[in-house]
C-alpha cells in the first residue's frame, strides 16, 4: 500500500482533511487543518486521491480522544466540539462561495448543540447473529454495539435488554429501528424481518423485549402478511404541537435543535395572521403545525403515506383545522397547485430539490422562502435558480443538528 507524509491545510464537505502533494489533492479521513499525518492511501485518481491516518506525526491541539472505537456513525469526535463548530461553518461558507459564487453570503453564527452527546432519538441498527449495531464503514459485516454515545439514554437502556433476549430470536430479525420520545422519555421498537423469517418468532422477540426493557412502551413487526394487533405509536412535541408518529416516519433525530430550527424559521418568516404557507417536502407536519395558527391555510406536501397518515391523525389532537396535507411527490404536486403563498418551507432530503420544483417555487413566487438543507453542496447548487429569479438571501443560519459528525444543518432564508 502507498503512504505519503502530508501536511493538511483544509476540510472537504464530507468531513475529510484535504492535503496536496505534487498538486495532487489528497482527501484524508481522520485528519484535521494543521496536522502532518502519515496517510494509506486507498483511492488514486488523475486529479485527486484519497486515504486514512496511519498515524499524527503532529497533532492539531483542536485533536482530542475519542470515545468510541466504532467512529463510523461519529466521524468528527476525535475533534474538540468547539472546533467542529468553525469547521462546519467554514464548510458552508466555502460550498457557498465556490458553488454559488456567493463571496461574502450573510451566515450567521452556527448554533451550537446543548447536549453534543446523547441526542439522537432515532437508530436504524443491523444484525447480524447475535450481533446488533452498524454496519463497519465500506463494509456490510456489523459492528456490535453494546452502547451508543449519541444515542437518548432511553434507546440505550432499550438497545441492552434486546442484546440480552436475542441470542434465543437470532435467526429471526435482520434489523431493527429504536425511536425514542424525547418529551417523555419512553422508546419503541420495530423489528425488521428478512425473507425467512417467521411473523410468530419476530413477534416472540418483540414481547421477550418488552418484559426485558419496561422502557419499551411497544415493539412492531414490520413483515410481509403480519397483521399488528395493535398500533405501536410514540408522541413528540414540538413548537407546542404533539405529534402521533409510527416507528417509521421521519421525524428529526434531535429534538432540542429543530426545536431552534423551527424558531428562526418563525421569526424570520414572520407569518401574520391571514397568510398562507406552503410546506414542500413537509414529512408528518414538523414544521407546518407549529406555524399554522392564525393562518388561512397551510398546505403540506409529503409523499410518504405513513408520514401524511400521521400527520393527519395528529391534527384534531391539536385542534389544527387549516392545515391540507397532499400524500404526493412535490415535483409532481405543486403543479396542480394555483397558490398564491405568501411563504413557503423547503426541506428536502439529502439530494435537494428536484428542478421542477424549484421551477414552480418561481412560478408561485411566494415573499419569504426558508429553506432547510443538510447538505450545504447541494444547497449551492439550488439557489442559485432561485437567485436568478429575483430572490434575495438575507440569512443562512448554520445549525449543529449532528453533533460529532460532519454533517450540518442550514436554515437560509430568501426573500423577493
Amino acid at each position: 500500500m502507498e503512504e505519503l507524509l502530508l501536511e493538511i491545510h483544509g476540510i472537504a464537505q464530507g468531513g475529510d482533511g484535504v492535503g496536496r502533494v505534487d498538486g495532487l489533492v489528497v482527501f484524508v479521513t481522520g485528519a484535521l487543518p494543521g496536522e502532518e499525518v502519515l496517510v494509506q492511501i486507498s483511492e488514486r485518481r488523475p486529479s485527486y486521491a484519497r486515504g486514512s491516518v496511519v498515524e499524527v506525526v503532529r497533532p492539531s491541539p483542536d485533536r482530542v480522544a475519542p470515545i468510541t472505537a466504532d467512529d463510523g456513525h461519529a466521524a468528527w469526535q476525535h475533534i474538540a466540539y468547539p472546533a467542529q463548530l468553525r469547521l462546519k461553518e467554514q464548510i458552508v461558507r466555502e460550498q457557498l462561495a465556490k458553488l454559488a459564487g456567493l463571496s461574502e453570503p450573510p451566515i450567521a453564527p452556527i448554533l451550537a448543540a446543548p447536549q453534543p452527546w446523547g441526542y439522537r432519538n432515532t437508530a436504524h441498527l443491523h444484525v447480524e447473529g447475535v450481533k446488533v449495531g452498524y454496519h463497519y464503514s465500506g463494509s456490510r459485516h456489523v459492528s456490535d454495539l453494546e452502547h451508543d454515545p449519541l444515542l437518548l439514554p432511553a434507546l440505550n437502556v432499550a438497545l441492552a435488554g434486546l442484546r440480552e433476549v436475542l441470542p434465543t430470536f437470532k435467526s429471526a430479525v435482520e434489523g431493527v429501528t429504536l425511536r425514542a420520545s424525547a418529551a417523555y422519555g419512553y422508546a419503541v421498537g420495530l423489528l425488521h424481518g428478512h425473507n425467512r423469517s417467521s411473523p410468530a418468532d419476530l413477534a416472540d422477540l418483540g414481547a421477550a423485549w418488552m418484559a426485558r426493557s419496561p422502557i419499551l412502551a411497544g415493539v412492531a413487526v414490520d413483515s410481509p402478511g403480519y397483521e399488528q394487533p395493535s398500533p405501536v405509536d410514540i408522541h413528540e412535541e414540538l413548537g407546542g404541537v404533539a405529534f402521533i408518529l409510527s416507528p417509521d416516519t421521519f421525524f428529526q433525530v434531535n429534538a432540542s435543535q429543530a426545536g431552534r430550527m423551527l424558531e428562526v424559521i418563525r421569526e424570520q418568516l414572520d407569518m401574520q395572521p391571514g397568510e398562507s404557507l406552503l410546506d414542500a417536502y413537509s414529512g408528518a407536519g414538523v414544521f407546518a403545525m407549529p406555524l399554522s395558527a392564525g393562518l388561512k391555510q397551510v398546505v403540506a406536501i409529503e409523499e410518504n403515506p405513513s408520514a401524511v397518515a400521521d400527520g393527519v391523525r395528529s391534527l384534531p389532537y391539536n385542534g389544527i383545522v387549516n392545515v391540507e396535507f397532499i400524500q404526493a411527490a412535490t415535483e409532481r404536486a405543486l403543479p396542480r397547485i394555483e397558490g398564491p403563498f405568501d411563504a413557503a418551507i423547503v426541506d428536502p432530503p439529502r439530494r435537494g430539490c428536484h428542478p421542477a420544483v424549484l421551477e414552480e417555487l418561481a412560478r408561485l413566487a411566494p415573499a419569504r422562502i426558508a429553506y432547510i438543507s443538510c447538505h450545504p453542496g447541494i444547497l449551492a447548487r439550488d439557489l442559485g435558480p432561485l437567485l436568478n429569479v429575483g430572490y434575495r438571501l438575507d440569512l443562512v443560519q448554520p445549525v449543529d443538528l449532528f453533533p460529532q459528525t460532519p454533517h450540518v444543518e442550514s436554515v437560509v432564508i430568501l426573500r423577493k
